[in-house]
């Protein structure tokens, strides 16, 4: 340091060490970064010295330098002029360290004539700016970053590098590569100073099933339990995708084990031998199944409950029956079965049978049940009660009598949970010393029972006063608002800890976070009233201080700080700051984001915000191709942009081909319009269309722009606007006005109503969706019209492999300005996959021609059972139907047309892949009598 050094008196020896005690303490304490940090302390300081000056240095300095010293000059918490602390100081290492912007911190002192010079030499840590990934196949890049401990925008710190590569290695050996490669090197960026990592990955030979021998299996064959096992199957595969995985055939033991069991071997165990060659890559796995005898359990005397009811009891056939562990739980859960069901004496015997069968022991057991009579509740009596009637009190218990859906079934546990019901009403009704005694008189052959509750009351305890004390930050009408406990009100005293904690919570939104709230109670000698006295602490006002953001290489700071509630200076808000959290954390741009809030914990005026982000890859490319009955062969690609130029903007560009034609699109969405939660998308495009069956084609191209916004977690409102261009031209020889040009501009408001649980594989929840097209034509009139559109799908699953689909779909057509025509290609027209199935498309209505007949008005419905079959796949039989009215032409009928089917998909990662068969219900001359359709994803 520059200047002479004071020498220090033995007061500051003493001061000195406290220092260096304390910062050791905080340097052992706190979790610290993966980079080593040096910390000094002030080499002399008075504890009750005046500090004169405080200077920050930052070394080695970065184009950001401003912004770094004025981050830690605010993280820094002692004050020039003010005494020196060594409390504070401590506080402010601390929240430089937390920062996560300097790898090494210095501290040093000089005493001078008017205090103590404090010196904060700080030096920036560099971040990783990317992580690029290369020879990852047959994984994933994520599955690589999730293996990793290091991420975009975290520290860069070279000594970590070979740790990452020991991770990735680990990663892929358990994989089944036998010697992968790894390679980190770390590229400086030098125009900010960042890393850039690229891993480098050559994976190398792998293992693979040389052979499986298995041994002991005498139920089944070798085929079928290698058939069960995807270690096996995989080796069917072709190159690495068939690779031995060790961990694959560990869960391929327990599939195994649990077959043996749903399938009556209970005792079942299943040993293994492995060996592996890694000069060869080969493995050979020995495996040795100890089957044990097969049990044949069959039930006796049961009159209440089906075997198939019964059968859920015996865990033994899920959980194995080590001596004989699994069939006493078995038996104890079929009693209790009983028991819910009003049967208080069920007894439960085993009988068993050991037999051979086929050089095979059976373990017969006969599970002999005795039920007992089942009891009845004949009566229920309520006595002593003054305040509450009695039809209040009885809706509190779970013990009911006879009537309709309730069998009146008495089981004492029950009566005591709605003893503790009525108790628990009464204490809310300030009854607190109230009594519940309960006397049950059972008929001689224990069938029926009358129950008699008598309660004792007690006296009412009411508010006689409520007092609170020590507010300065809220009115004095707020503070009473907040609280449930007032005047004249039954006292609860379970309510005083919530009626704290909303005192609390109103006055630390007006910036008091370190609030505390304390309650005294004071009830009367005969408890008939209480007097309560809230004592409140405000603590100091704590006012939102700086944001600061690291981890956005590309992301610009403006658009996180559209997300922010809290402005610079304004009262802190816990409400409001967890709100800004949430809106960050749901931008769809970032992997991970992690908060720090600095400066509560240290009790100071301000407290600071460290958002550190890790950006997601912000393009991607999509390709796909495939079969769908709808629309033939096809194939679409996209390409785009999750964070165009860094301003959270979605844009994309892509294309689309099939038999039935071609699109091109071009959007971009702005997920915060004018800094608003109305979400902007703009939308380009241009198509051309020849549908399946239809006697005329279309092109188009045109814009739209709409608006959307969510009024609720499941509400969503719309509004869209397109200018479209289109035309229809004959595929045959019609003519007429419909086949020209047309400008038409379409108004579409809209609503959509979402809860269900998964919107690839919904099991549960409603979605419906409503919208009017305004259509107006600017060329003609044929356009004029109001289109209506409503859908709704509903899904429940009662069991659980089993759910419940249904759909409603409704359009209408209603023209105006015009003659009332409207043209072909604005009709609906209904058949085939998307509505009613088992016809081909848009031919459920047709004229005598067999051409497509459209209406304006359609109405389709739906229902389908899909039943899970394990495996991933799924069976799915169905009933459609559908009507197409008010046509132009005639041709056809207007009575509705259905048909029945059933289908089976295979359930990927992104969706099922179905093929179904439609048969008609209402078959006509010359139909065909069903249809088979492929598709991609579910009809709705």
């Amino acid at each position: 340091m520059n200047g002479r050094r004071m020498k220090p008196t033995m007061m500051s020896r003493v001061c000195l060490s406290l220092i260096y005690c304390a910062v050791l303490l905080t340097v052992c304490s706190i979790p610290f970064p993966a980079y080593s940090e040096e910390m000094q302390t002030p080499s002399a300081a008075g504890s009750n010295s005046i500090i004169s000056r405080i200077i920050i240095e930052i070394r080695d300095l970065p184009r950001d330098d401003e912004r770094l010293k004025a981050m830690a000059g605010n993280l820094v918490f002692l004050k020039e002029g003010e005494p020196f602390s060594e409390d504070r100081l401590r506080d402010s290492i601390d929240a430089l360290t937390l920062a996560n912007e300097f790898r090494e911190i210095h501290v040093d002192s000089k005493e001078e004539a008017d205090g103590i010079s404090l010196f904060f030499q700080l030096t920036p840590l560099r971040r990783i700016k990317d992580i690029t990934i290369t020879g990852q196949a047959p994984l994933f890049e994520r599955e690589i970053l999730n293996a990793i401990t290091i991420y975009s925008g975290d520290a860069f710190v070279r000594e970590d590098l070979p740790k990452q590569a020991e991770l990735i290695t680990a990663l892929y050996q358990r994989e089944g590569f036998i010697r992968p490669n790894v390679t980190i090197p770390a590229l400086k960026d030098e125009n900010d100073g960042n890393f850039i990592i690229n891993i480098t990955i050559e994976k190398g030979a792998y293992y693979s099933f040389d052979d499986i021998v298995i041994r002991g299996n005498r139920s089944f064959s070798d085929t079928r339990l290698k058939f069960k096992m995807k270690s096996w199957r995989a080796t069917l595969r072709p190159g690495s995708s068939g690779r031995f995985i060790e961990e694959d055939l560990r869960k391929d033991i327990e599939g195994l084990t649990s077959f043996y069991r749903s399938r009556g071997y209970a005792d079942v165990t299943i040993d293994h031998d492995m060996k592996k060659n890694a000069e060869t890559g080969s493995v050979s796995v020995a495996m040795t199944i100890t089957e044990g005898p097969r049990y044949d359990i069959t039930f006796t005397g049961n009159k209440e409950f089906w075997n198939m009811t019964l059968q859920k009891d015996l865990v033994l056939f899920e959980s194995g029956n080590r001596n004989d562990l699994g069939l006493k739980r078995s038996i104890r859960n079929i009693r209790e079965r009983y028991r819910k069901a009003g049967y208080l004496e069920t007894r439960v015997s085993p009988v068993e049978d050991r037999k051979q069968e086929d050089e095979q022991t059976v373990r017969s057991i006969a599970l002999v049940i005795d039920e007992g009579p089942q009891t009845i509740v004949g009566s229920i009596t309520i006595e002593g009660n003054r305040t509450l009637d009695e039809e209040k009190i009885k809706g509190q218990m779970l013990t009911r009598l006879p009537g309709f859906m309730e069998k009146g079934a008495y089981v004492p546990e029950k009566l005591e949970e709605g003893m503790f019901a009525i108790k628990s009403l009464y204490t809310r009704e300030g009854y607190n010393a109230a009594v519940i005694g309960e006397t049950v008189r059972w008929s001689d052959d224990k069938r029926h029972v009358d129950i008699t509750l008598t309660i004792t009351e007690g006296l009412q305890t009411v508010i006689s006063s409520a007092h609170i004390e020590g507010v300065d930050a809220v009115t004095r009408e707020e503070a009473y608002d907040a609280i449930k406990l007032r005047e004249g009100e039954p006292f609860r005293r379970y309510m005083i800890r919530s009626d704290e904690n909303a005192l609390a919570q109103l006055i630390s939104e007006k910036g008091y976070p370190h609030v505390t709230v304390r309650s005294h109670t004071t009830v009367s000698k005969d408890t008939s009233q209480a007097d309560i006295m809230y004592q409140v602490a405000e603590g100091p006002k704590v006012a939102m201080g700086e944001v600061y953001f690291s981890g956005n290489f590309r992301t610009k700071e403006k658009v996180l700080r559209n997300e922010l509630e809290l402005n610079k200076g304004e009262p802190f808000s816990l409400t409001k700051m967890l709100e800004q959290q949430r809106n960050i954390r749901n931008m769809n741009i970032f992997n991970s984001v992690r908060f720090k809030t600095i400066g509560l914990k240290e009790n100071s005026d301000t407290a600071h915000l460290i958002v550190e982000v890790e950006e997601k890859k912000p393009y991607f490319f999509e390709l796909g191709g495939g079969y769908e009955s709808d629309r033939g062969l096809f194939a679409q690609t996209t390409v785009g942009d999750h964070n165009l130029f860094g301003t959270n903007k979605y844009g994309w560009i892509g294309g689309k081909i099939s038999e039935i034609g071609y699109r091109g699109d071009m959007g971009l969405v702005e997920q915060r319009f004018l800094k608003t939660r109305t979400t902007l998308s703009l939308n380009l495009f241009a198509e051309r269309l020849e549908e399946f069956n239809q006697e005329f084609g279309t092109k188009s191209y045109g814009a739209s722009v709409g608006f959307t916004r969510k009024m609720s977690p499941s509400l969503t409102a719309g509004l869209s606007f397109s200018l479209e261009q289109r035309e229809q031209y004959s595929l045959g020889s019609a003519t007429g006005d419909e086949f020209q040009s047309r400008s038409i501009l379409v108004t579409t408001p809209s609503l959509n109503y979402d809860t269900r649980d998964s919107f690839i594989r919904p099991t549960k929840g409603i979605f419906s969706y409503c919208s009017v097209d305004v259509s107006t034509g600017l060329r003609n009139s044929l356009d004029n019209f109001l289109k209506y559109r409503v859908d709704v799908r509903y899904y429940v699953t009662p069991f659980n492999r089993l759910t419940l689909a249904w759909l409603g779909r409704a359009g209408y057509i209603s023209t105006y300005g015009s003659d009332g025509t409207v043209p072909k290609d604005q009709l609906f027209y209904l058949g085939g996959t998307s509505d009613v199935r088992g016809f081909d498309e848009n031919l459920l209505r047709y004229d005598a021609a067999g051409d497509p007949v459209g209406g304006r008005a359609a109405l389709s419905g739906s229902f389908e059972a899909r039943i899970d079959l394990g495996g991933n796949f799924e069976l799915a039989p169905f009933i459609d139907t559908g009507s197409v009215r008010r046509t132009f032409d005639g041709g056809g009928s207007d009575s509705f047309r259905s048909s029945v089917g059933i289908g089976l998909r295979y359930i990927t990662p992104i969706g099922p892949i179905g093929l179904l068969y439609g048969h008609k219900l209402d078959r006509r001359d010359g139909e065909s009598a069903g249809r088979f359709h492929f598709s991609i994803g579910y009809t709705f």
